[in-house]
């Protein structure tokens, strides 16, 4: 968990990690059909940095994951799954070209998108854009997810389909 806050100070880190490592505590007892997952860490991460009172972090952690996203979402991982799955289809609709491109190199599109649903776009992305992305999450629902990673993919199209090494490129 201390990859969670990467650049901040020691002081500031431990105790943001005790605050993180307290609220999925009580999350589990709340809720105990969800276990921790690795990703939701981020997640709770990311709403340290607007609610430092760790009550308030966890309602909004509650929220997030009950009122937002899928009742099974995060449980055993079937709504990301699910999400995953549905999220491949609508590529093949949207953009034909970049589906068939994966799937003539062997690669699922959620090689690159899993972290991003399961994090929330809270881990590969910078601050700024996983707020824009929040605050479309808040007010329109969890068909934000889709819309931002098809408006990602959307942008970085023309490198994957000339990236000829996905292990050693910068995408």
């Amino acid at each position: 968990m201390s990859r969670t806050f990467i650049g901040e100070d020691a002081k500031t880190v431990e105790n943001k990690l005790k605050q993180l490592r307290n609220i999925l505590r009580a999350y589990t007892i709340r809720n105990a059909t969800i276990s921790y997952c690795q990703g939701l860490n981020f997640v709770v991460a990311h709403i340290l940095r607007y609610f430092t009172e760790e009550e308030e972090a966890f309602w909004v952690y509650c929220c997030i994951l009950e009122n937002i996203l899928p009742i099974d979402y995060y449980l055993a991982m079937v709504g990301t799954l699910v999400d995953q799955s549905l999220f491949g289809k609508t590529l093949k609709v949207i953009m034909p070209r970049l589906a068939s491109y994966f799937k003539n190199v062997g690669m699922e599109v959620t090689f690159i998108t899993l972290q991003w649903f399961v994090c929330l776009y809270t881990y590969n992305f910078q601050p700024a854009i996983s707020d824009i992305i929040w605050d479309h999450l808040f007010v329109k629902g969890c068909k934000i997810l889709f819309r931002a990673g098809l408006a990602v993919i959307s942008l970085l199209e023309k490198d994957i389909v000339n990236c000829e090494d996905f292990c050693t490129s910068s995408i």
